[in-house]
């Protein structure tokens, strides 16, 4: 893959992320601990963006303990159930640490590393490195969209359109 190619993936799934942090930034901090729903979207989507740019594919695990479960809370997203609410710092700096890491995969992978089979230790989900980041873009960009929805039915208002990722 050219150098523009993996410069152009990551600007647009760096703004993806980008976006997914203004949404969770602009959610009021009072709030966050009273109305569950949008922290459990954003735990769900932090630990899974992490979890898709682990590669090779690893057991799902988060800095932020989760327990898996048969009994999903009304709140809850999947079976992944946060063992506690955590702060809106600690979502946001894990969000950035899985930035840091996407942005150094997608700036440095070879051709190979891209064509490369990722496959899920849990499931029968099997692609290319190349299409799982797409697929990982596509999942942030999609519960970034929730978090947007709910930002405006709750507040008024939410964060605008990223065109590229922020450089840092």
């Amino acid at each position: 893959m050219t150098p523009q190619l993996r410069k152009s993936l990551w600007n647009q799934f760096g703004a993806s992320i980008d976006m997914l942090t203004n949404a969770i930034s602009s959610y009021p901090e009072n709030l966050w601990y009273e109305q569950k729903k949008f922290f459990y979207i954003s735990y769900h989507v932090a630990v899974f963006l992490d979890y898709y740019i682990t590669i090779p594919a690893a057991t799902l695990s988060s800095p932020l303990p989760f327990t898996l479960s048969d009994d999903i809370p009304a709140d809850g997203i999947d079976d992944i159930v946060p063992d506690k609410i955590y702060s809106k710092e600690e979502i946001l700096a894990y969000i950035a640490s899985s930035r840091k890491k996407s942005q150094e995969l997608i700036l440095n992978m070879t051709e190979v590393d891209f064509a490369t089979l990722w496959t899920e230790i849990e499931s029968d989900k099997v692609m290319p490195v190349f299409e799982l980041f797409l697929y990982n873009m596509r999942h942030v960009q999609h519960h970034t969209a929730q978090l947007n929805m709910i930002l405006r039915k709750e507040t008024g208002s939410a964060p605008g359109w990223i065109r590229y990722a922020e450089h840092q």
